[in-house]
């Protein structure tokens, strides 16, 4: 149950020697201060009744020793903090009688009558600018989409504080994704972490509701929602060897088709590197290495757009290949590694809007290529995520541990914070790279 109480704030002294007097908000054995007013209800600990809250309003001759004494204002303090008090109280029994998962934010917008973001809707739009503002064009347009099926989900989303997002809100979505719009699994996937996201970032910034948080047990909650289970539930992406080598070679002179081939064996033997990070590429990225056995090596070195991570890939002969055919077929002037952005001249939104087009157009031309090299049903919805299942999968069958396959990856959800390089070494990864369809 919350307490509130009125004390001297004596770790944070002015250089008048006087200290705040501050209410101490306590919930769930946490604590929050907040100041009652301005420097005028600053005091010292010599005219401060730490039983009471209060300052004295008379001498205390039975503690001379401790020097304590009859504040001048005493009055007009004591009558403020009095005020302060029960208007904190009247906000904890407010938030009481309306069984409302309030947080310390809460709390404080209340208390100040100053209004902060902890509604949904206003806070996913916040974070939508500051993705957008951060160049991440890619994460803002997805919230984009998820906040607008959010609110046809529920039209009352503008009024929503986060502590309604419980397990409850979430399950229905899920429901509603599932039956009213048709979503499968793997989409639904995306749209709740992306919910997940939003309720993460909003408890880092205080305005969150732990006590509702429908995902995990972390903050004590009875019932949560498993994202996970939706993972395995969906259809494994890869394309098994058979139909790899066959993609490798095939004829295909149609010119369209072939360059979807080449961008779609350049993930595989890229480390699984995903479209948007491709499309980004340009010649400096291309670096050499010196490795163990004294050798100097070629590696395309680049940033993950998703992540921020730095990632090394080694330039095996068959990513030679596709790099001189690129050399050869390009239509940017050199401006890019390889032929995906067709208008250099692009930036920021826009050039992320090209990109996703770009990658639209190559996964309806690697569907015609499945169906041109009579791939099985399963794999005639293919799409640019399959390169990179399948260059994990590979990796996995040829007797790869999970740990290195992660790192080649780019991902960031092991224990380890250590960097691709400094973990595992380019070198077992290069070797791996070298065989994966000998």
């Amino acid at each position: 149950m919350a307490k509130v109480s009125v004390v001297l704030f004596t770790s944070k002294k002015y250089n008048d020697g006087t200290s705040p007097i501050m209410l101490r908000l306590t919930k769930n054995q946490q604590l929050k201060y907040f100041k009652i007013g301005d420097e005028r209800f600053n005091t010292t600990i010599e005219y401060w009744d730490k039983e009471h809250g209060v300052v004295y309003s008379r001498d205390d001759k039975r503690k001379k020793e401790e020097k304590q004494k009859k504040h001048p204002d005493h009055e007009l303090i004591n009558t403020y903090i009095s005020e302060k008090l029960n208007f904190a109280k009247k906000i904890l029994q407010k938030f009481e009688e309306k069984s409302v998962g309030w947080t310390f934010n809460m709390f404080e917008e209340e208390y100040r009558n100053k209004p902060k973001i902890n509604k949904v809707k206003p806070f996913i739009e916040t974070r939508i600018s500051e993705l957008q503002n951060q160049g991440k064009y890619g994460s803002s347009t997805g919230l984009k989409e998820t906040l607008v099926i959010l609110e046809k989900f529920c039209p009352t989303l503008q009024k929503l504080y986060f502590q309604d997002i419980d397990h409850k809100f979430v399950e229905d979505f899920y429901y509603y994704l599932k039956n009213e719009r048709g979503n499968k699994d793997t989409t639904i996937g995306i749209m709740l972490r992306g919910l997940r996201a939003i309720l993460n970032e909003a408890i880092n910034k205080g305005v969150g509701s732990k006590e509702a948080y429908p995902f995990s047990k972390i903050y004590g909650a009875s019932k949560t929602f498993k994202i996970s289970k939706l993972e395995k539930c969906s259809t494994k992406r890869f394309v098994p060897k058979e139909y790899m080598v066959k993609l490798v070679s095939s004829e295909i002179l149609e010119p369209h088709l072939n360059w979807t081939r080449q961008m779609f064996l350049f993930s595989f033997f890229a480390s699984g590197i995903n479209f948007k990070d491709m499309a980004y590429l340009k010649d400096d990225n291309v670096v050499s290495r010196m490795l163990s056995d004294g050798k100097e090596y070629s590696f395309i070195e680049f940033k993950r757009k998703k992540t921020n991570e730095a990632i090394s890939i080694p330039v095996t002969e068959s990513l030679k290949q596709i790099l001189e055919w690129s050399k050869a077929n390009t239509t940017n002037k050199k401006e890019y590694l390889l032929p995906i952005i067709s208008n250099p001249k692009l930036t920021g939104e826009k050039l992320n809007e090209h990109i996703t087009h770009r990658r639209k157009r190559f996964n309806k031309y690697l569907r015609k290529i499945a169906a041109k090299l009579e791939f099985p049903e399963g794999l005639l919805h293919i799409s640019s995520y399959f390169a990179r299942h399948s260059y994990a999968t590979t990796l996995l069958r040829n007797g790869a541990q999970i740990e290195k396959i992660s790192e080649a990856l780019g991902h960031t959800n092991i224990k380890t914070t250590q960097t691709y390089l400094e973990s595992f070494g380019i070198d077992e990864i290069a070797k791996l790279n070298e065989n994966l369809l000998g």
